[in-house]
């Protein structure tokens, strides 16, 4: 058996992006894959144990190293406004690379047309937020944000931070990435998060309290 070396995966990794590209995964096949870098299917299947693995390899590799890189940062226990705004700037960092907005047009444009696209969340953005998602849930167990549905908070989350930006870059609107505009970006997210989900302190639920015993024509009337 010939041994496997890392230029020959890059090789099938190039040729079979282009060969993607130009067809579409539904479209492709191994052999096209293999006819393009001028090998044989069965070196294909030494390195990809199918055609679903070789795209999902395609479409993440690039961009799932430095992508838990970003949540595996999310240590509970610290200063959560700041956690939040950190993970949020280098989040903004990746979603905005070039590699990862060509995997997010390619992810859209295959989900609808191969199904695949079911495939390509729970293999990538599933795993990785779901990171998020029990990041919160030990932020909610601690009694730092109120108790919600974690994962619904994480795509709430997601959403904020990537609502302007990374639409506006997907349509090919040129943003602002530099460090500074997304740390700000972020910042604003999690202010935005914080004030819906942070746990309620005493103080702030006193303003709310009302008197029993109060006649309710007083309790709700404006001073």
């Amino acid at each position: 058996m010939r041994v496997k070396t890392e230029a020959k995966r890059r090789e099938i990794l190039e040729g079979a992006a282009a060969v993607f590209r130009q067809h579409g995964f539904s479209q492709a096949s191994m052999s096209a894959v293999s006819q393009r870098i001028g090998g044989s299917k069965a070196t294909l299947y030494r390195y990809f144990a199918s055609k679903e693995d070789l795209f999902f390899a395609v479409m993440f590799e690039a961009t799932l190293e430095h992508a838990n890189d970003v949540f595996d940062g999310l240590a509970p226990g610290g200063d959560l406004r700041l956690t939040l705004e950190r993970f949020g700037a280098g989040y903004l960092s990746l979603a905005l690379s070039a590699e990862a907005i060509s995997v997010r047009r390619m992810s859209i444009a295959e989900g609808s047309r191969s199904g695949i696209g079911k495939l390509l969340f729970e293999r990538g953005p599933k795993l990785l937020w779901s990171k998020m998602a029990a990041f919160l849930d030990g932020e909610m167990a601690a009694g730092r944000l109120r108790k919600a549905d974690p994962w619904m908070v994480a795509m709430h989350f997601r959403g904020l931070l990537e609502g302007d930006l990374v639409n506006r870059a997907l349509l090919g609107v040129a943003v602002d990435s530099r460090s500074s505009c997304l740390r700000v970006h972020a910042c604003a997210a999690a202010d935005v998060l914080l004030r819906a989900y942070a746990a309620e302190s005493p103080a702030r639920a006193s303003i709310f309290a009302t008197d029993p015993a109060e006649p309710k024509d007083r309790r709700f009337r404006t001073r």
